[in-house]
């Protein structure tokens, strides 16, 4: 692999802006294969290998010319393209792009938070349009995206399989419709407004509605869009600006405007509901409560409560933990402590233990009450009798193929869920 790369970084040195021959992509495209070889042994396991590619290696020299060959099916057009002089590697992006690739991490184990992308969020990947056009405008062009930046291939009506590098319009010029603007300029579109190519207005900037047969109620199209990139963002009629959705504790949007599907921000790591409670004519967002809010007009986050038992208010409270009351809490405890209603008053209780009486207390993480002993006995393993599913480790207890008389624990679903956090 590292072969590979120091080969197309001499590729880059003498190549300087990159040049027409298929020779270069083929050299990008053997480096390509490499870096996704090199991703996939740092971050699957070797079971994980084997499902996502049949068994065809085991060994990451051996994943290289598979990746190749894949990769040459894939671009076959573009080396064609090349080889005719119609396009050409771009060094620059090229070398960004194995750079990005070489940086990228593993996936996130489930459960954890994705982090995210270091860098400029508006910045594109570094691996599109690494393979650029070098058809100049007003010459005769077959391929899609031959032409130099700022143009693209118009067919010709009379001729199958030939056309012309038209220029793209750019902002502030006037378009038909938003294929006339350059798409390689983010966020640039043709405005129904005035038919001049804009870029998305930001928070703050204006935006636009069109307005009914009477002049007054704003609808569709909007004549002037809002940019979404960077949050959920929407056109306020009554400013005619771009804002941001409400977030907890604004204002909820009431109605929501032609186009707009929430009343408040639908982020769902917000987990806003629009509360309308307070007797007021548009509502509250409101975000779960945490520890010692109230929460007499919202949920309390997962692992809080909301405590009613003063009678004169709503707050949210930890979970009570081992020997607490657990009776306001609807029967739920700090883990890994449960409620036993056996006792009086209900308290949170230790789970018992392998071998303890699970007459009135549950059996801890792991473990399972035995219905003819009544002690804690560990999870059976897969062809034990079982009763119910809840014996088993599998989490499964029935009948074996030409069984009918003695249910068995069965064996979990052995499919690999595929997900290359790091070997």
């Amino acid at each position: 692999m590292k072969s590979n790369l120091i080969g197309f970084s001499l590729l880059l040195a003498t190549a300087g802006c990159g040049s027409n021959s298929s020779a270069d992509v083929d050299s990008f495209i053997g480096s390509l294969a490499a870096q996704q070889c090199d991703w996939e042994f740092r971050c699957c396991k070797d079971a994980e290998i084997k499902q996502l590619d049949g068994r065809k290696y085991a060994a990451e020299e051996d994943c290289i010319p598979y990746k190749t060959l894949a990769l040459e099916d894939q671009l076959f057009l573009e080396r064609l393209a090349a080889r005719e002089g119609r396009l050409r590697v771009d060094s620059t992006r090229a070398g960004a792009c194995l750079a990005q690739l070489t940086a990228k991490a593993c996936n996130p184990m489930p459960g954890t938070p994705v982090q995210p992308p270091s860098g400029d969020p508006m910045l594109m990947d570094a691996c599109i349009n690494v393979l650029i056009g070098s058809t100049p405008v007003g010459s005769e062009c077959v391929y899609t995206d031959e032409c130099v930046d700022g143009a693209r291939c118009v067919g010709d009506a009379e001729a199958v399989g030939r056309g012309v590098c038209v220029p793209y319009q750019e902002e502030t010029d006037i378009c038909n419709v938003t294929a006339d603007c350059d798409p390689k300029v983010k966020g640039l579109y043709c405005a129904p407004q005035d038919f001049h190519c804009h870029l998305r207005a930001r928070l703050g900037e204006a935006c636009a509605y069109t307005t009914d047969s009477l002049g007054k109620n704003p609808t569709l199209p909007l004549l002037l869009e809002c940019d979404n990139q960077l949050g959920n963002v929407y056109c306020d009629p009554i400013s005619s600006t771009c804002r941001q959705l409400p977030s907890d504790g604004e204002p909820c949007l009431s109605p929501p405007p032609p186009g707009v599907s929430s009343s408040c921000d639908p982020d769902p790591t917000l987990a806003l509901v629009c509360d309308t409670t307070g007797g007021g004519t548009t509502g509250v967002c409101r975000a779960p409560g945490k520890v010692n809010e109230d929460c007499s007009t919202r949920a309390c986050a997962a692992d809080l409560y909301c405590d009613t038992s003063t009678g004169t208010s709503s707050i949210c409270r930890a979970l009570p933990d081992f020997g607490a009351q657990c009776s306001a809490s609807g029967g739920r405890c700090k883990k890994p402590y449960y409620c036993n209603f056996s006792k009086a008053p209900e308290v949170c209780d230790q789970p018992a233990s392998i071998g303890e009486d699970c007459t009135s207390v549950t059996c801890d993480t792991g473990l399972t009450c035995d219905a003819n002993t009544r002690l804690c006995k560990s999870l059976l393993p897969d062809g034990s009798p079982c009763v119910s599913s809840t014996d088993c480790l599998s989490f499964s207890c029935g009948f074996s193929v030409g069984q009918t008389t003695q249910r068995t624990c069965q064996p979990q679903n052995t499919t690999i869920t595929v997900m290359c956090s790091g070997r």
